[in-house]
């Protein structure tokens, strides 16, 4: 989801966007890819910047962690990490929404992990995210209310009537249970790591269930939601 705007996950798994300048570039960002015909992976996970960002605080912190056995060096390098990202944002003029939410995120976990002198406790704020995603998403479905539905509902014009669609509905329906299947997988491996204090293996279970997974269900995502606009263009020239 980019060309002259990249697409990080969070655009597509946040909650419905406001009426700020940041959040209408990603309005913009995600409707732009949902209109292709192609799909871009590139887009969906942000593009380089968008990897690096996401990727390097957590390597940083196992690669050092690992080499060293020094939880306040592994951390502070982590945090400097997004802190970088954040400066050569504002430098370069762009959105810094994702850079601040990582820069929050990894300081949480920074301070987390240097109190207690454990480095899996770094982890912990990104499971207790994946958890509260997964309880949203959850909810959104027994309220029948499925959360992609009513983000993309938000941003593409032509399915604002998804509600009353009963295909269209079982489409974003199906779509809301993907992203929860993968919330619930995040906290189901991770969280027990977590528990016997495995940082390395949580650090590549975070890397690994991270924009790889992410791409695939946003891939299957597009494929629905095309289909779904195969079959409304069938139906309305027939």
């Amino acid at each position: 989801m980019s060309g002259t705007q990249p697409t990080p996950p969070e655009r597509i798994q946040g909650l419905p966007p406001g009426r700020d300048a940041e959040n209408s570039h990603r309005s913009d960002g995600v409707a732009d890819l949902l209109r292709h015909d192609e799909f871009s992976v590139r887009q969906a996970i942000g593009g380089p910047r968008g990897v690096a960002e996401s990727v390097l605080p957590t390597l940083v912190f196992v690669v050092l962690f690992v080499a060293l056995r020094d939880v306040l060096v592994a951390s502070l390098a982590a945090v400097a990490v997004v802190a970088v990202a954040l400066v050569l944002r504002l430098v370069q003029r762009e959105s810094v929404g994702s850079a601040i939410g990582g820069l929050v995120g990894v300081a949480i976990g920074a301070l987390l992990a240097i109190r207690s002198g454990e480095g899996s406790t770094f982890y912990t704020p990104g499971i207790v995210t994946n958890g509260v995603a997964a309880v949203v998403l959850a909810l959104s479905l027994l309220l029948r209310q499925p959360l992609v539905g009513v983000f993309i509902g938000l941003i593409e014009p032509r399915v604002q009537d998804w509600r009353s669609s009963p295909d269209a509905r079982r489409t974003y329906t199906t779509a809301t249970i993907l992203f929860l299947v993968l919330y619930v997988a995040k906290v189901a491996v991770q969280l027990p790591l977590l528990l016997t204090g495995q940082v390395a293996a949580l650090g590549v279970a975070k890397i690994a269930m991270g924009l790889p997974a992410f791409a695939v269900i946003a891939y299957l995502v597009w494929l629905m939601h095309r289909g779904l606009m195969a079959r409304r263009n069938e139906r309305e020239r027939d």
